[in-house]
């Protein structure tokens, strides 16, 4: 069944003024500071919860083995839950079945204390869609926010309804698929203040109220019908913004009045995405942050690793290279030395065989002289002796002006003379 959307805006407006605090923020400057959920948690409900309390609205709310249980058993009842903390922009799922029921309105939201809202509702009598809307500081003079989403049998059968509340955008989700995005661009304004979550079920088709709320609502309610349960297995939520408390620091109700004690607003989307994952994934934030921290330790310890393997790569290249160097310098020295010792050879050699060719000149023409001076005077004993003190005389000269070298070479001609010498005799 379809319902007039006008009719819907004007029933959701007026439950919005009901759910209100007392004290507004855009009217008072003495509000008490929210406190800030901060984290991500999920919940099954399966035993009181520890993040939502009864409002104290007549009712029954009931933690069961499958889960939270809201129960509408009679005429004024109106049980609901409101968190005990809020969020400064988030995420939240809720897989539920709503309760069915003519006039019988099922709900999910989150609402400010300056009456910004962000709204999934179900009516009773639809077995074929859900509602989404919003609302900003409690503004109803436009009736062109809400909208209708197809679903199979909502209250026969648990569906996944998520709200990702950005800065930007907000997008709603039917079992992990976009039906809905509301970008910040409206002329209705857009939710931007801290909010908390309310879950409960109430009577639109009450006899008592509005005729465009009771037609809203899918007809009167039939209170001999009653309960009218509806069922949540569980929620997941994740606060986009960190620290312990939300403020307002005026009261213009922008998300640029509002402060965040100990913490910044929207300042952990990236790690509530990640928390949010990990929930939904069934594992927990303790083991998300010990995966983080282990991941941290990991890289740290690669990183340590890497630069020790540096380090000793770089060792061993320098000692490589200094032993390299030193050999080098080694080589250098030794081809030094050699050129030293071939240059010394050289000039040796050249030194060597000047003084040895000269010698050998001088030589050859002494010992001439003497072998001729000793055939001319054979018969002469004592002539002879002379002639040959006197050859020694010349080549001890000539050995003493060219060197100890020369001196040697010069002996070994004179030998072989005085050889030659004495076999003539």
């Amino acid at each position: 069944m379809l319902f007039s959307r006008k009719n819907l805006l004007v029933a959701l407006s007026v439950l919005s003024i009901v759910k209100a605090d007392s004290c507004n923020p855009l009217t008072a400057t003495d509000c008490s500071a929210e406190t800030a959920l901060g984290t991500s948690f999920s919940e099954d409900f399966t035993s009181e919860s520890k993040h939502f309390a009864s409002t104290g609205n007549p009712g029954k709310i009931n933690y069961t083995s499958d889960g939270l249980e809201v129960t509408l058993a009679k005429r004024f009842d109106n049980p609901s839950l409101k968190s005990d903390f809020y969020i400064m922009y988030g995420k939240f799922e809720v897989i539920a079945k709503a309760a069915a029921g003519q006039g019988i309105i099922s709900s999910v939201f989150l609402q400010s204390e300056d009456l910004d809202e962000i709204d999934i509702e179900w009516v009773g009598g639809d077995t074929t869609q859900f509602q989404t809307n919003f609302f900003s500081k409690g503004d109803t003079t436009t009736y062109d926010r809400g909208a209708f989403h197809s679903v199979s049998s909502p209250q026969e059968e648990y569906h996944n309804y998520t709200v990702d509340w950005r800065m930007d955008r907000t997008d709603f989700y039917l079992d992990g698929a976009i039906v809905r995005t509301l970008a910040n661009d409206t002329s209705s304004g857009y939710p931007q203040s801290p909010m908390a979550i309310f879950i409960g079920i109430w009577a639109g088709g009450d006899p008592s109220n509005a005729a465009g709320t009771i037609e809203w609502a899918g007809g009167l309610t039939d209170y001999t019908k009653a309960p009218f349960t509806m069922n949540v297995q569980s929620i997941i939520v994740s606060d986009y913004s960190s620290g312990s408390q939300y403020s307002y620091s005026d009261q213009t109700g922008s998300w640029q009045s509002i402060q965040a004690k100990d913490g910044t607003v929207y300042g952990r989307v990236s790690k509530g995405e990640q928390e949010f994952a990990a929930l939904v994934a069934g594992s927990s934030i303790s083991a998300l942050d010990a995966s983080v921290s282990s991941a941290v330790s990991s890289s740290a310890s690669s990183t340590s690793a890497e630069a020790s393997s540096t380090s000793e790569e770089v060792s061993s290249t320098t000692s490589t290279e200094a032993t390299s160097t030193e050999a080098t310098s080694t080589e250098a020295t030794s081809s030094e030395l050699t050129s030293e010792s071939s240059a010394e050879e050289t000039t040796s050699t050249a030194l060597f065989s000047s003084v040895f060719e000269s010698t050998s000149t001088s030589e050859l023409t002494t010992t001439e002289a003497v072998v001729s001076d000793a055939a001319v005077k054979i018969t002469s004993t004592s002539s002879f002796k002379t002639s040959m003190t006197s050859a020694n005389t010349t080549t001890n000269s000539i050995a003493l002006s060219t060197g100890a070298a020369a001196f040697n070479k010069a002996v070994t001609p004179f030998s072989i003379l005085m050889t030659l010498f004495f076999s003539l005799l």
